[in-house]
């Protein structure tokens, strides 16, 4: 930070240190712009204040060279453009890279973030995830924290920390409340209505019910082909795992609660359009050719146009749901109808916890009592 411009009686004065009409000098942190009252003693208060400025110089200030020289020292800083590479060697997904770009970018820009790692406080992150939290939201700050804590952890591995050295730890994760309001059946089948007005939109609907009976994601409903039937099952390569979990769905499951299956919504599909895709555009509109398959995007703004139309009412204080919203909607009726192994299964869930977070109402379903018989 560039230094004040100084009067001919100030000029040999520390860095940031001033003196009021009472002759107490005083200290101001150019980066938080807060004072520190340092008495009325001048060499006392000099020397204070170059204490001072020397910290804020190992906190702030370019890497020395004896810190680049040495090997186990390094700043936040340079050790994410580290984690980085190392991040981008791994199997994961595009979207998730992407994630990882942008929280690094983040942390990379955070107060402490020039000082070397083994330096870097608790008291120092709790302060920038609650800011976080204050500006932007505690989902945001929950999911920066997530990423710094892996961040530290590969330090750790890479020898960079002491084991149990993970500054993260100490940090309570922001508590997150979830305002996206759940998909009744009722609305489900309103929106799906809906979207069955128009000839243009009924690849909407087929969409829609397709989602629920599969409980599969909008960009593999999108990506679902006519050669993927065979054998009496739907085959399915989940996009967001890179193809690593692939589905057999049999074609012949349905829900009692729609009064369809599988089969039921492949047959309505193969319509009198010369297509591969499953779902396919029946008209041509545009840039919307008949017998191509719509856009990830272009699904889900179906989907809200529709939810619009169908006027859906949304609870106070929730959000409206998503095209996504649709698999929670699958999870909890065929958690219900085949149980809560089924649904995680054919969602293609690792973990039971993850289905059951899928399979939680939310507070806008009742949940009926059981009886069962002796």
């Amino acid at each position: 930070m560039a230094a004040r411009r100084r009067n001919a009686e100030r000029r040999n004065w520390p860095d940031n240190t001033y003196k009021n009409t009472q002759g107490t000098y005083w200290f101001r942190n150019p980066y938080t712009g807060k004072t520190y009252g340092l008495g009325t003693d001048q060499k006392v208060a000099f020397s204070q204040a170059r204490a001072a400025n020397a910290e804020l110089e190992r906190q702030h200030g370019d890497v020395s060279l004896v810190e680049r020289m040495s090997q186990t020292e390094v700043t936040l800083v340079s050790w994410c453009k580290d984690y980085s590479e190392l991040y981008e060697k791994r199997d994961v997904a595009s979207g998730t890279l992407s994630n990882m770009k942008s929280a690094l970018k983040t942390i990379a820009a955070a107060p402490f973030a020039k000082k070397m790692i083994q330096d870097i406080q608790p008291a120092e992150i709790n302060l920038w995830v609650k800011s976080i939290a204050q500006t932007v939201s505690d989902g945001r700050a929950g999911r920066l924290r997530s990423w710094l804590h892996n961040v530290f952890n590969e330090a750790i591995a890479e020898g960079l920390l002491k084991a149990g050295a993970n500054p993260v730890d100490a940090i309570r994760k922001p508590t997150h409340k979830v305002t996206r309001q759940r998909l009744t059946l009722d609305d489900f089948l309103a929106i799906v209505e809906q979207a069955r007005k128009q000839p243009t939109t009924v690849w909407a609907a087929r969409a829609f019910m397709l989602a629920l009976l599969t409980g599969q994601r909008r960009e593999d409903i999108r990506r679902m082909q006519f050669p993927h039937i065979k054998d009496g099952y739907l085959w399915v390569e989940q996009t967001k795992s890179q193809g690593n979990t692939k589905l057999k769905i049999p074609t012949s499951i349905g829900l009692r609660a729609v009064g369809l299956t599988i089969d039921d919504v492949i047959r309505e599909c193969r319509d009198n359009i010369a297509s591969k895709h499953v779902i396919h555009y029946a008209h041509t509109r545009g840039r919307k050719k008949a017998g191509r398959a719509p856009s990830a995007d272009a699904v889900a703004r179906m989907f809200t146009t529709c939810r619009q139309h169908a006027k859906i009412v949304i609870d106070e204080g929730k959000t409206p749901p998503t095209f996504h919203e649709i698999r929670s909607l699958a999870a909890r009726l065929y958690g219900t109808q085949y149980g809560a192994e089924f649904a995680q299964a054919l969602l293609g869930h690792k973990s039971g916890q993850m289905t059951a977070l899928y399979r939680d109402a939310r507070g806008r379903e009742w949940k009926e009592v059981r009886i069962e018989a002796g």
